[in-house]
């Protein structure tokens, strides 16, 4: 049943309804300004993902790079048009086998121009990236010498990536560091106009030296892609234990050359040591074979001084290295008649360890 509301109960109860009204109101304004001047955390919205800053503590973390695949590379003996390397195709199957990823590749004066294109045809059949040896200014042809190789690299290589070192251990040959300097300036620009997709390497020291990497990245006009230098730790003549002690030396020099190049460039290039093993002056006799020194025929010590070698370089993030050498030389990793030697066991061995699926 409905009931009727007198004019005066009507108007108390508009009034009530205003005031709470008006209160409301009162209420969300406050909200508002306590919001505006008093925020709170936000949600992020899910079409604005957040980002997180990172935590400091003191030091900032940085990714160790992964090793260089490169660190597993070679040197082609190429005394004579005969090399191995071009005439067995075991070996070069051999070389595929023990993950070699980068041969340095010599030019002789005795060799016909057809054995180096055929050397350089090796190179790309095992799928090795090249590094080619460039005369020097021991060389009175250096320029028309030097011409031929890039075009014959070119020829051979394409626009697929090929590293010229600018001559081999000039310093060793009594050029000096100035000398070298000079001859880069004059030949590299015309070189590197040549090269259809080159890279090009200096100072090639046959040992680390302050002075040589100094005086040449503060002359070197252009700059080089990457530097390199050599490194052996001992005379055939000196005890296994120095052999192997004297691979500490090699953080020395890469730490040292890295200083370098910080002051000099103000920035850091790639490292190559583009011949390394355990005595430079371990040569082969008359006989055939290597000079007695009751090491290269070691196992353990071959093992172990490889190892330490090639862990070396990789532990200071050293970009490429080469092995002297992979046949026809006293140390090779593969022998005259194929058998892999125990330097290159340990290499594909440490090639599985180090570098594994990349």
């Amino acid at each position: 049943m409905s009931r009727s509301v007198s004019p005066e109960a009507f108007k108390r109860r508009m009034a009530i309804i205003l005031l709470c009204v008006a209160a409301a109101i009162v209420l969300v304004v406050a909200g508002v300004v306590a919001v505006s001047l008093f925020p709170g955390k936000q949600t992020a919205n899910a079409s604005q993902p957040t980002t997180t800053s990172p935590t400091h503590t003191g030091s900032t973390p940085t990714a160790v790079p992964a090793p260089s695949p490169l660190l597993f590379g070679t040197n082609l003996g190429l005394f004579t048009n005969n090399d191995q390397v071009l005439t067995s195709t075991t070996t070069r199957q051999m070389m595929q086998q023990m993950h070699v990823r980068i041969i340095r590749m010599p030019f002789r004066s005795n060799l016909s121009n057809d054995t180096e294109l055929q050397a350089a045809q090796a190179i790309k059949s095992i799928g090795a990236v090249p590094l080619i040896v460039l005369s020097g200014m021991r060389d009175p042809n250096v320029l028309a010498n030097d011409t031929r190789i890039v075009n014959d690299m070119n020829s051979v290589f394409g626009n697929s990536l090929v590293y010229y070192e600018f001559g081999n251990e000039d310093d060793w040959n009594g050029l000096p560091i100035s000398s070298y300097t000079s001859g880069w300036n004059t030949i590299i620009p015309q070189m590197k106009k040549l090269a259809l997709n080159g890279k090009f390497i200096g100072p090639v020291s046959y040992q680390y030296d302050t002075n040589n990497l100094t005086t040449f990245l503060q002359g070197a006009n252009p700059r080089p892609d990457a530097i390199s230098w050599h490194e052996y730790t001992c005379s055939y003549k000196d005890p296994a234990d120095l052999c192997i002690s004297s691979i500490d030396k090699w953080t020395a020099h890469i730490t040292d050359a890295r200083q370098v190049m910080q002051i000099t460039l103000g920035t850091v290039l790639p490292i190559m040591i583009t011949e390394w093993n355990y005595a430079a002056d371990q040569s082969t006799q008359s006989n055939g074979q290597p000079i007695p020194d009751n090491k290269y025929n070691n196992s353990t010590f071959m093992s172990a001084w490889t190892t330490k070698a090639l862990q070396t370089l990789a532990q200071n993030q050293v970009f490429a290295s080469m092995q002297y050498s992979v046949t026809n030389t006293a140390l090779p990793m593969i022998t005259f008649d194929n058998t892999m030697t125990v330097q290159g066991s340990t290499f594909q061995s440490l090639y599985q360890k180090i570098i594994g699926a990349q």
